[in-house]
């Protein structure tokens, strides 16, 4: 115990005189903290670092490199990582963007090709057949280089010494990997060459849209059809491809016109291959025109039946006949179906519906008509009949005003009026509703442009006769009992933009691509715009934050109320063009045939066919 207790005091003694080595004021001594410490070790091993390395024979100067070169390393790897979440951040975004397109398509209308689909074809192939040089201005938009050379599995040749992308595939490739090789090899084209007048930073445009719309596996198969086939396209249906699409040529009658037109063209040009004949491969080689046309817009009930008739007739040529020969039947009898079938029709229809129009009498028409317009003209100017015309329109296509226009320079008395005020257009002293057709079921529905079904129904509860004059060739097989079965969809935009131009208007002024192009740039300006607006809120304070309490106004003036809908999952905008007009609202279709009530279809129908 006693030893025990000795050791105590001699611990006590050992820890003071050690703690009083530590401190001791007298010496000037401080206490460093862990921090300091730490430091103090490092300076320690950069000092012996540094020795080590001028024994070794390196300088100074050269140790400031080796430690430069280290920093500009850490940069960049952080630059690296940065760029790495930016992509990821990309990619969640885009699939993010999937995922509300995708829940945005799942509508009533989900299973219909939209608009940006069809443009995004168009592009691709279009872009393919014009121009294997630099992007270049031209008087239809912006002209690209062979946008789908990853489809096609050939490289695109770039003026000026520049190369495509070398991410090429082959034709048989997964729809990701040739939508992904399509982005890569266009956003990394050189447009430096100034041969041309080049718009910088146009290689971004494409890929965003291709990127956006070719998400089905089956459009991106047909896009690699359509493009292994480009050489088969003939010029003239790539051009009358491009003004349908562009809402130039509207109506289904001229629409057929235009495309038999077209075909008289493709048919003088076409050469029959060593070891076929014209009967056996004209028909696949009109196949190919069909498949782009399709892609401006879906074909017209007139337009298929007077294809399949076409493709009948190129069936009974005599595999004897010479080409030369052939062809020229074949042109012949194209004029002359078109002269039968629309010319000598619309005659017959003027002739019988006019004992409808009738001194000081009342007349409500729908959009613009070809058969409607003749008929008031013929009325107005040859059978000197005094009658107002009240021409009712709507958006996006306002097709009416052409019409009014029309009849207002013959000296017809004209009221042009939107959709949106039937109710008291209707209530004035109506006495005929006379409407055009784009279609006429099997089952009596009229099938035309949007809005008709509600005028006509209006009319019919005021006990107004509801007039319909239709070509015989606009007779469809096909029964419908709704709008949503068939239909075609026009582009959302068009409905969101508030402007008093038409479509055509709008298209004669700017290009697919640049109105793509123009769309694009906005967003882009609008993004950086609010990036700086962030920047200079947190750097300048209270006085940007007074700047910026007056922009959302600037921004509620120049903006519509719609911009930006399509980052809404709940709102989702549909521009139909066609409804369905019921047949008890219809009182007569007047047609080369005669007037017959709309249960006299299938009879007309049987006896078309029979004498197509």
């Amino acid at each position: 115990m006693s030893q025990n207790e000795g050791d105590i005091p001699r611990k006590a003694s050992e820890e003071a005189a050690s703690s009083s080595d530590v401190s001791t004021p007298a010496e000037g001594t401080k206490k460093l903290s862990n921090k300091e410490l730490k430091e103090l070790k490092k300076r320690e091993k950069a000092a012996k670092r540094s020795a080590k390395k001028q024994e070794s024979g390196i300088s100074i100067e050269q140790q400031q490199q080796q430690a430069q070169a280290k920093r500009e390393k850490k940069q960049q790897q952080r630059e690296q990582q940065l760029q790495q979440q930016k992509e990821q951040q990309r990619k969640q975004e885009e699939k993010t963007r999937k995922v509300k397109q995708n829940l945005k398509k799942n509508t009533l209308f989900g299973h219909l090709e939209t608009t940006a689909e069809r443009r995004a074809t168009i592009l691709a192939v279009t872009s393919a057949i014009s121009s294997s040089k630099a992007s270049r201005i031209t008087a239809a938009g912006l002209m690209l280089p062979a946008v789908t050379s990853a489809l096609t599995g050939s490289q695109v040749p770039i003026s000026g010494g520049s190369t495509a992308s070398s991410a090429a595939v082959a034709a048989n490739g997964s729809g990701g990997d040739a939508k992904n090789d399509i982005s890569k090899g266009l956003a990394s084209m050189s447009l430096e060459n100034e041969e041309f007048s080049v718009v910088p930073g146009i290689g971004s445009v494409i890929p965003n849209v291709i990127d956006q719309s070719f998400d089905s596996q089956q459009l991106v198969s047909s896009v690699k059809e359509l493009l292994l086939n480009k050489e088969f396209i003939h010029p003239a249906v790539s051009l009358l491809t491009s003004r349908i699409a562009n809402y130039m040529i509207v109506g289904s009658i001229p629409r057929c016109i235009a495309m038999l037109e077209a075909f008289q063209t493709v048919i003088r040009d076409y050469q029959t291959p060593s070891g076929t004949t014209l009967s056996r491969n004209l028909t696949s080689y009109l196949s190919h025109q069909i498949d782009i046309l399709k892609k401006a817009r879906p074909l017209s009930v007139t337009m298929g039946n007077a294809i399949r008739w076409l493709k009948q007739e190129i069936s009974l040529i005599d595999p004897s006949t010479p080409d030369k020969e052939a062809k020229k039947d074949l042109c012949e009898k194209i004029a002359q179906f078109a002269r039968e079938k629309i010319e000598l029709a619309d005659q017959l229809i003027i002739g019988s519906a006019s004992d409808h129009v009738e001194n000081n009498s009342t007349i409500v028409t729908y959009g613009s008509s070809k058969v409607l317009t003749d008929l008031l003209l013929h009325n107005a100017v040859d059978l000197q009949k005094k009658f107002k015309v009240i021409v009712v329109d709507s958006r996006p296509l306002f097709e009416g005003r052409k019409m009014a226009d029309i009849l207002r320079s013959h000296g017809v008395d004209v009221t042009y009026a939107l959709i949106t005020s039937l109710d008291g257009i209707l209530n004035m002293s109506v006495d005929y509703v006379f409407l055009g057709a784009h279609s006429i079921l099997s089952n009596g529905f009229l099938y035309s442009r949007v809005g008709t079904a509600m005028l006509a129904m209006s009319a019919k509860r005021r006990n107004i006769p509801v007039l319909v004059c239709c070509e015989s060739l606009k007779f469809s097989q096909r029964v419908q009992l709704d709008s949503v079965t068939f239909n075609e969809l026009a582009d959302p935009e068009d409905l969101t933009t508030i402007d008093s131009r038409n479509l055509v208007d709008r298209n004669n002024v700017r290009g697919t691509l640049l109105r793509q192009f123009s769309k694009e740039r906005k967003e882009e300006k609008k993004k950086m715009a609010l990036e700086n607006k962030t920047n200079n809120k947190s750097t300048n304070g209270a006085s940007s934050a007074r700047a910026n309490s007056d922009s959302p106004e600037d921004d509620k003036t120049d903006r519509n109320i719609l911009d930006g809908w399509q980052d809404i999952p709940s709102l989702n905008i549909v521009n139909i063009l066609y409804d369905l007009t019921p047949p008890e609202y219809i009182k007569k279709i007047i047609t080369e045939f005669g007037a017959l009530p709309p249960s006299s279809v299938p009879v007309i129908l049987r006896e078309y066919k029979s004498s197509a």
